[in-house]
């Protein structure tokens, strides 16, 4: 009669966890992905549907007790134009996920004619055939930089690359989309210790020309007197000819007045 009590009891005590286990599996699974999302293309806001289905279809129902929001960061690797800002937890049902899009800015020939796509930080994205912006327009081309990188989502590198990349956000922040203004960013070698190594030729819209001698050296400081100087120019000036920026030997730098021809011999 008490081995069957005991029984009895081991048998409630077993109906017993399971009722606790399926309350807490009730309690603590996943009904609900909340997915902020800040799109700044159309193209993005048509991803941010896709990304949304993805993650509903892969999380909700899981528990959360034991849900690895690595995992859930690792389902969004394939979305590179999308940068993770924040993925938790809020207990006991809901995984929170924000999602920041990044803003394509330049554009890198391949050898195979694809067009490696960076962010306006130098981030590379992905390759795509043509060279347009998911917004509109097109991406501001960089020339005979030796870009380096294995994959999205990493900071490219190269000769200048840094600097370049700082010479055009000074022009985005003023000018609100450089890509209006700036076609071109081409790498050169000076052959002059006195110039400089490289130069950065900033091929402007309308036709002029900037030549940034020694860019790596206050790359931003440069950049917002050589936009003083093209926002100066009238109209009529700014389809032609040339101007530079050139450090001088007192530790500075100066900017040359606008020039009719383009320089020889660079």
């Amino acid at each position: 009669m008490k081995k069957k009590a005991l029984l009895m009891t081991a048998v409630a005590l077993v109906l017993l966890g399971a009722v606790a286990a399926a309350a807490l599996n009730a309690v603590f699974t996943v009904t609900d992905v909340v997915v902020n999302f800040v799109p700044v293309s159309g193209t993005g806001v048509e991803e941010s549907y896709e990304v949304q289905e993805m993650l509903d279809e892969k999380f909700v129902g899981k528990s959360s007790t034991f849900l690895d929001l690595e995992e859930v960061k690792a389902s969004l690797a394939e979305y590179s134009a999308f940068v993770v800002k924040k993925v938790e937890k809020v207990f006991p049902r809901t995984v929170s996920v924000t999602l920041e899009e990044r803003r394509e800015a330049f554009a890198f020939e391949r050898e195979s004619g694809l067009y490696a796509v960076l962010d306006e930080n130098g981030v590379y994205l992905y390759d795509k055939e043509e060279n347009l912006n998911r917004r509109t327009g097109e991406n501001i081309l960089l020339e005979n930089f030796g870009l380096s990188f294995t994959e999205t989502g990493e900071l490219a590198k190269s000769d200048c690359l840094e600097a370049a990349v700082s010479f055009a956000g000074v022009f985005m922040e003023r000018l609100e989309d450089a890509r209006a203004n700036v076609v071109s960013i081409s790498l050169l070698r000076t052959d002059n210790e006195i110039a400089g190594e490289y130069l950065l030729r900033v091929r402007m819209r309308e036709g002029v020309v900037i030549d940034v001698f020694a860019p790596e050296n206050f790359a931003r400081e440069k950049a917002e007197k050589a936009l003083e100087k093209y926002l100066s120019l009238s109209d009529a000036q700014r389809l032609y000819g040339f101007f530079d920026v050139v450090d001088r030997v007192d530790g500075g730098f100066s900017v040359s007045e606008h020039r009719a021809a383009a320089p020889n011999g660079v």
